[in-house]
């Protein structure tokens, strides 16, 4: 089962949720990128040789709400090797969360792996798992992922989307949008069309949930590598170096669905340039 981290960040709460993980050749995420180009990265790298990508998603208490910010892989079958079962409905349990407590939810994009428990199944049927919840989307990112029947298929339209927008729990919104006063959406588009991160502001202490803005440390310092699945690698590129400076130059912290867990850190500059510094 997967696992979860409290953070506190000024007046709210930050709890990272893991949903599952996986570990893959760094060549197979970044088709783009030379093996030798990895040999001064052996710390983001396992005993095999391979980089770990969690698949996490991250509540927040803000101003009395309760917010999801994406909602995992789900519980269907994966697309890719898992080295443990999707568990966020148990995981949230775990931290103390019913999904019916769940005030709104949030997304950086709509991937399978971010959209996959907006439903689960009942007697064949998918229903949304966060019945109470607003489920706030980018209209630029709604609007290209229902284009066409192909993109719909990609998007697994039919079974965790469409059911939300049945169920009347779909808002669309355009460009910065404020879910709460201390929660605000930061666009950085690229990986998606209407990709989005987030920025947590509370009590002079600042937090940005990047979602797939980056998804391994070493773009940190490496922030021109793009993995295979960026839609459009030369504004990814450009959403990833403008958040990372505007991280470093607010000291503010990163949150990270996809480094290894709990991905917490900062972008810390030396003589080698940017870089990834966990928190311990």
């Amino acid at each position: 089962m997967g696992q979860f981290q409290r953070t506190q960040v000024g007046n709210a709460e930050l709890i990272a949720l893991q949903d599952s993980w996986t570990a893959m050749p760094p060549s197979m995420f970044f088709p783009d990128i030379p093996t030798d180009a990895w040999a001064g990265y052996g710390e983001f790298l396992d005993e095999d040789g391979n980089i770990t990508l969690n698949l996490g998603a991250w509540l927040v208490a803000s101003e009395g709400s309760t917010i999801l910010v994406d909602t995992g892989l789900g519980g269907r079958s994966a697309p890719m090797s898992l080295k443990e079962e999707a568990s966020l409905p148990s995981v949230l349990q775990a931290a103390g969360v019913k999904p019916g407590d769940v005030d709104i939810v949030v997304y950086t994009h709509l991937h399978f792996d971010h959209t996959g428990w907006n439903t689960i199944d009942e007697e064949g049927t998918a229903v949304p798992l966060f019945p109470n919840a607003r489920h706030i989307v980018q209209r630029t990112e709604w609007d290209y992922w229902t284009g066409s029947d192909e993109l719909r298929e990609a998007a697994q339209y039919e079974n965790v989307l469409g059911p939300i927008e049945a169920a009347g729990l779909l808002v669309l919104v355009e460009g910065e949008h404020a879910v709460t006063r201390e929660l605000v959406t930061v666009p950085t588009p690229g990986h998606t069309p209407g990709h989005v991160s987030f920025v947590l502001d509370s009590g002079g202490e600042r937090v940005y949930l990047i979602g797939d803005a980056a998804h391994q440390p070493v773009q940190v310092h490496e922030d021109s590598w793009c993995p295979g699945a960026d839609i459009d690698k030369v504004a990814s590129t450009a959403s990833r170096k403008k958040i990372f400076a505007r991280i470093e130059e607010e000291g503010a912290l990163i949150a990270s669905g996809h480094f290894p867990f709990p991905g917490l850190g900062y972008a810390v500059s030396g003589e080698d340039g940017r870089n990834w510094r966990p928190v311990t």
